[in-house]
């Protein structure tokens, strides 16, 4: 017992209360119920030598694991309240418990937001930034008023920790507010939001500040978003933003004659910026189908502390559609998009993406139908002049990345339903190919083939199921060939008691299932390798809402490239499992 360590953790949170709680109906919720689940498991794990191997030893169940999990959920008048407990044998350290609590009360078309909450206000000001605080959300008719005031995050003045969040996460503690105020129904409306934060520069130590070399920053975005429907089949959207950031509060001050300077709320400095972006789009439904258009444009540098990520630099253009013919039996989509960076012209490179695809799917029955795909991805990259060195030896020419990048799928797919007997085949191929045309790079060209051939042969009275997979896969890249062939095999039985005959039963049903599978690999046509896999199992469905389930997994692998590389693994699990 002194190799098994216990880890407790208590995850105490309402976060999924993200409807809110209807104080109207409160008194209809039962005060205090309580529900959740129990696991506990036993795992013995060994690895078998082969033989002639003198080096090792069975051993099995010589180190055995095991774990309990519980996860209760106390509700009082409907506000649930999740907790976790885990005890495992394999934990070798406590981790501090993360604890975030937030409920949202509500009253009519009144509610309230208190604790961690996620609000989303549009994409490019408030999007998904958990925020501890308390805000309101109001909607009475058509229109519609937020507001939320609180901390975005805690100083971080642990530097491992910092470092184990790959800096990511601002050092500072930040509070800030945002705000959204529109009108209209949902086919059309008009909304106005706007976000404001800052970092607190006196939350940690300039020292620690200096030496991961953080600096307070501020930000603020004020955007618009909206959508007009015409004749209930034209609908077009638009949502654009303006984001105010300074990287460096404590930067020179910037004396600037711009009248934009007005509405700052932080005095503008040399880290100061001010970025847009903005989306529209443009979407025509008819009756077996629908038209689309989008256009995308974020600057470079753009940035909203109210938003996790998003891709900056960026301007693109998209246009698809997707319509069926032949009463559904024919179905088309398609899209082609366009993408350009270096908005600024102040990028070493400038890239331009093109991608396009189209599919079909082909149903002329309800027991044959055919899924084809294809897509054509290409991008080439330029070095801008003023940034070339002269002096460079490795000058292909001005056009430094030029490829382009081929996939096709093909999947038909037949079933034969009986009443006794149901067949089913499916094929999956897919091809890709990605050709560099820059003749100095041609040898970094990649070919790669999929294919998967699955037949099922099911009972329906007698829930008995076999499934046959033969799978074929092979790449291609700077002339070396690596192809895999394997064969999967799948049975399973489900057994049902008659309720009426067995209901002094303990056991409702029983599932048998037996899953193995054989593959070989080769490199450049010769063999490097085999491996065999054989997972047998059985569960136990219980009265009183319980489970159990027995695994067993054996695996037999081979390497022909390397010796004494061959091994044989067993591991057998136990798995109980109790609903209350």
């Amino acid at each position: 017992m002194k190799k098994a360590i216990y880890f407790i953790a208590f995850y105490l949170s309402s976060i999924g209360l993200a409807k809110g709680q209807d104080v109207q109906n409160l008194k209809k919720n039962v005060p205090i119920a309580f529900h959740g689940n129990i696991s506990a498991g036993l795992n013995y794990y060994s690895s078998f030598p082969k033989s002639g191997d003198s080096s090792s030893s069975t051993s099995f169940g010589s180190n055995p694991s095991y774990f309990l999990q519980a996860n209760p959920v106390l509700s009082i008048y409907g506000y649930a309240i999740p907790i976790n407990i885990m005890i495992a044998s394999q934990n070798k350290s406590f981790n501090t418990p993360f604890n975030r609590f937030g409920l949202s009360p509500s009253y009519k078309w009144i509610k309230l937001d208190l604790g961690w909450r996620s609000l989303n206000f549009s994409q490019f000001t408030l999007s998904g930034q958990q925020i501890f605080g308390a805000g309101f959300e109001l909607t009475p008719g058509k229109f519609r008023a937020a507001f939320i005031y609180g901390k975005f995050n805690d100083a971080v003045t642990d530097i491992s920790l910092y470092n184990n969040l790959n800096n990511n996460t601002p050092l500072y503690k930040r509070t800030g507010f945002a705000a959204k105020l529109g009108y209209g129904s949902s086919a059309n409306f008009l909304e106005f939001s706007y976000l404001q934060a800052k970092d607190d520069s006196n939350s940690i130590p300039k020292l620690l500040a200096d030496s991961v070399q953080a600096k307070p920053a501020a930000n603020q975005v004020a955007g618009v978003n909206g959508q007009v429907t015409l004749l209930n089949s034209l609908v077009f959207k638009a949502e654009a933003a303006a984001s105010y950031f300074t990287g460096n509060l404590n930067s020179d001050s910037l004396i600037t004659g711009n009248s934009l300077t007005k509405l700052a709320a932080f005095t503008p400095v040399t880290s100061s910026r001010i970025a847009f972006a903005g989306e529209a789009s443009m979407n025509y439904q008819v009756k077996s189908g629908n038209f689309n258009l989008k256009y995308r444009r974020v600057d470079p540098n753009y940035q909203s502390m109210g938003a996790f990520y998003m891709q900056t630099d960026i301007e693109q253009y998209t246009v698809g559609f997707n319509y069926s013919f032949l009463k559904n039996k024919l179905h088309v989509q398609s899209s082609i998009g366009f993408q350009d960076n270096n908005l600024a012209k102040t990028a070493v490179n400038s890239s331009k993406r093109t991608i396009g695809n189209i599919g079909l799917n082909i149903s002329p029955s309800s027991g044959f139908g055919v899924d084809i795909n294809y897509s054509n991805y290409g991008i080439s990259e330029q070095i801008i002049p003023q940034f070339t060195n002269p002096s460079s030896i490795i000058r292909y020419d001005s056009v430094r990345i030029s490829e382009v990048n081929q996939s096709i799928s093909v999947s038909p797919h037949v079933f034969i339903n009986g009443e006794n007997v149901q067949h089913s085949f499916s094929l999956q191929s897919d091809f890709q190919l990605l050709h560099n045309n820059n003749a100095a790079q041609s040898d970094e060209d990649f070919t790669s083939t999929m294919s998967s051939l699955i037949y099922s042969l099911i009972f329906p009275k007698s829930n008995f199921n076999i499934t046959n997979t033969l799978n074929y896969f092979n790449t291609i890249l700077t002339g070396n060939t690596t192809a895999t062939l394997g064969y999967n095999l799948g049975i399973s039985k489900n057994i049902v008691h008659n309720k009426e005959k067995d209901q002094k039963s303990w056991i409702k049903s029983v599932n048998l299932s037996l899953f193995g599978g054989y593959f070989a690999s080769s490199l450049n046509h010769s063999s490097t390798g085999t491996t065999i896999s054989l997972n047998p199992s059985v569960g136990f469905v219980l009265r009183s809402k319980q489970a159990l389930q027995l695994t067993l997994n054996y695996t037999d692998m081979k390497n022909n490239s390397t010796a004494n590389s061959s091994s044989r693994q067993l591991m057998f699990s136990t798995r109980y499992n109790v609903t209350f």
